[in-house]
């Protein structure tokens, strides 16, 4: 009977000492980003999606939504004034929006 103590004092001890180690947070892991706003998101109104950046031979190119733009072409009601290697810059006439590739946070 002690032994049967000991042993399941064991496994618990074990258990809680190797639990930390299943909930540690991945550091490789792309980080979370809450409360961006949509001015400075790769989200813009749930519908615009910044994917991909290219740098041609004539200028930028970017994938929006899964179709390619260059500057000053048409977006929905916005047109594309600026590509930049790190965002894209889109405007309506009133309001200007920036698309980002990447939430750039140096985290310490």
């Amino acid at each position: 009977m002690k032994t049967m103590k000991c042993f399941i004092f064991s496994l618990l001890v074990v258990g809680s000492v190797f639990k930390p180690a299943i909930a540690a947070v991945d550091p490789t892991k792309p980080a979370q980003f809450k409360g961006a706003s949509a001015s400075e998101s790769n989200l813009l109104d749930g519908a615009l999606a910044l994917q991909s950046i290219f740098k041609r031979s004539s200028g930028y190119s970017a994938i929006i939504s899964g179709k390619s733009y260059r500057e000053g072409d048409t977006l929905n009601e916005f047109t594309v004034s600026k590509i930049t290697p790190k965002h894209v810059i889109i405007t309506d006439g009133r309001q200007q929006k920036i698309l980002r590739m990447y939430a750039y946070e140096i985290k310490k």
